[in-house]
Formats: C-alpha cells, structure tokens, sequence
C-alpha cells in the first residue's frame, strides 16, 4: 500500500511513506527522496534526533525561564552605598576606582590604616582624573577574621553612608604549600580570613542590606578558579574557596525572597601583591602548571566582576579558561541567564572530554617531577 505517492518520478512513482509487514508486525518506512535516490533512516536519523534534543532542551529552558524566581535584573552602583572589603590593594582596589567612577558612595574596609589612606587618595585621583565629581568615600580598619572587629567597621560604615545596598568580598590570602608542608597555622590563617572573614561580613552586614530600600542589592564573592578545581600547592587555598560556593548557593535560596542577588567571582591568577608573594614558596610543580597561563592585571579581573555583578549573573568568570571551568562545574548551581544555560547544556560533554585531557597532562607532570626528584644527582 503507498500514501502520498509523489508525482513526477517516471512510469514508476515512489511513496514518501511506505507500510510493510514482518512477520506479524506493522512498521513504517520512512524514505527521503533525492535526486540520487533513497536515503535510509540510518543516514539521517543521527541528526533528526540531535535537532529534536535541542529543539526540547530549548523549550525546556523557554519554560523553565517563563516561572523561575531567579532571573537575570539590573543592578545600578551610581548612588548606591557600595562596602569593599580588600580594598586597599589589589583587584579591591581597582572595584573601588571603578565603582566610585559610577557614582557609588564607596566604604574600604581593611586592616591597615596607612594602606587605606593611601588607597582613598589613588580612588579619589582616579575619579578627578575621568572627571566624575564629587566622589564619596569611606575607609574603616577591620581585621575580617575577627566579627567584633568586622562588626564596628560595617556598622560604622552604615552610620556614615546608610544602609548598605551592595557588597563587594575582595580579601583573600594564600600561602601556595604542597599539604605536607603547610602547617595547621596556616590552614588556620587561610581558613579564618577566607571562609570565616566572608562568614563574619556577610553576617555583619546582611541585617543593613535587608533593610535597605534600594532593590536589587546585591552580595559579590570573591572565589578564585582554584575554587572550581584543584591544584597542586593549593591544598588549604582551594579548600577556602570551595567552601565559598556552598555559602553562596545556599545564601541565595534564603535570600531570594528578599530581591538580594549574590554572585561568585573567579579570578585567575592576578597581578598582585599577594600573587607576588606567593612567587617565593610557591613549589617547582606548581609552577610548571602555572605556565600554562598568563597572570590577569587587576583592572582587568575588577571589570569582569562589577560587568557580571550589574547584570546579575551568579558566576562570574574573568577569562576564557574561568569560563571553562564554570561551565563544566555548573553543576546544581542556580542560573539565572537562559543563553549561559543553554551553553552549559550544550558544551558540558565536550569540555567534560577536554577537562580530562588536562588532567592527564597535570598527573603526568606531576609524575615525571616527582620521578626526577627521586633521582640521584650526580656528583661533579
């Protein structure tokens, strides 16, 4: 039996749907007609089926979007009391000439007075020099591994500017020592100032952006891309910003209710004076990996966050290979942006693929380092 034969083909007319039997079953036969000939469902069902895939993973997405709570908004910094901590060095202190640029009434908050003196003049320069105004800004001395401490700070900086509408986490230190050689002083530090220092100020902070009027506020944390994978010689630095990310995501479901936006920020690595630090203990193999990339500059990674930050996206990478990285780690994290959606879905199994070719070459590094190292040396 033949359906919709098709006209024009000859004496003998070829069916575009064609029903057969074998054994007892009914099936369709489905065959596309070219000027060659027939064309089986073999050859062209492969990419019927991945069009169908993306064509359900974009309505999915569509529908998703249509009811979701977290989309992407609009988050403005001129007028807006913007607290910076960090923010006398460094990717700090680059937010803040940025922000203060844009109008933002800008609260420095870190440890050392003379450091903060200083950073107030080069952000007031900076808005002299691009003709911005009257520029508004606060520094306050706080030790973040301490609440009390951070506590004064914050509700000094609340007094004098008023509620705080958007926070910027920028502190962070590191010390880069295989495991064996870190001692528990220095997980200790680490820990304290990186995951309890964003702890203490968000915990500071929070009630004053609560009840601030000025919707979205937004909350930044600064991660690090050694927050998305490990790295050798990173053992008490990465664990610090993995934590980072439970915080956030877990922050954001309690506070979405509130219009309060959080964000994560991960900087490679960045010209700065901790990174300079780092240069001297960092271990040999650490820094045959690292030469796979080129240090940010500061301006750079502090243009990327307040970029993502105002268009509100949850993560916020600064380079090709932080995007990378957060796309193949997107995991269970929220998003709010369809198109960054849509690109996880779709790239996820080839950077997956990608992801253990690098690998592979680290464990490999890593070996042959470790083999030379066992070495004996030969005597002169």
């Amino acid at each position: 039996m033949c359906v919709n034969a098709i006209p024009g083909c000859g004496t003998r007319r070829r069916p575009l749907l064609r029903v057969g039997r074998i054994g007892s079953r009914t099936h369709w036969k489905l065959l596309l007609l070219y000027p060659w000939g027939e064309m089986s469902w073999t050859a062209w069902g492969v990419p019927v089926m991945v069009i169908g895939v993306l064509a359900l993973a974009i309505a999915a997405l569509l529908a998703y979007l249509s009811w979701s709570s977290l989309k992407l908004v609009s988050i403005p910094l001129k007028g807006r009391h913007v607290v910076i901590t960090g923010g006398s060095s460094g990717i700090g202190l680059e937010v803040a000439k940025l922000a203060a640029a844009e109008g933002a009434r800008i609260s420095l908050v870190a440890r050392d007075l003379s450091k903060l003196a200083d950073a107030k003049s080069i952000v007031t320069e900076y808005c002299r020099q691009n003709l911005q105004g009257e520029e508004k800004i606060n520094t306050y001395s706080a030790d973040v591994k301490s609440f009390e401490s951070t506590r004064l700070a914050i509700a000094a900086a609340v007094g004098h500017s008023g509620p705080i509408e958007v926070l910027l986490l920028s502190h962070g230190v590191s010390r880069v020592l295989t495991f064996d050689d870190s001692t528990i002083e220095d997980f200790d530090h680490i820990l304290d100032t990186n995951l309890k220092g964003n702890i203490h100020t968000i915990k500071a902070a929070l009630p004053h952006i609560k009840s601030s009027k000025a919707v979205p506020a937004a909350i930044s944390i600064f991660s690090s891309q050694a927050g998305l994978v490990g790295v050798y010689g990173y053992a008490a630095y990465s664990a610090s910003k993995f934590a980072l990310r439970g915080l956030a995501e877990c922050l954001q479901q309690e506070l979405v209710d509130r219009n309060i936006r959080l964000s994560l920020v991960y900087p490679p690595d960045t010209m700065t004076p901790g990174y300079m630090e780092d240069q001297k203990t960092m271990p040999e193999i650490t820094r045959i990996l690292s030469q796979a990339t080129t240090p940010m500059d500061p301006v750079s990674v502090a243009r990327s966050a307040l970029t993502g930050l105002k268009a509100g996206h949850f993560h916020i990478d600064c380079n090709f290979e932080g995007a990378a990285l957060s796309l193949v780690c997107a995991g269970m994290s929220p998003q709010p942006s369809f198109l960054r959606a849509l690109t996880e879905i779709l790239s996820m199994g080839i950077l997956r693929v990608v992801a253990l070719f690098v690998q592979k070459s680290w464990y490999d590094t890593i070996l042959q380092a470790k083999q030379k190292e066992c070495q004996p040396k030969k005597t002169q």
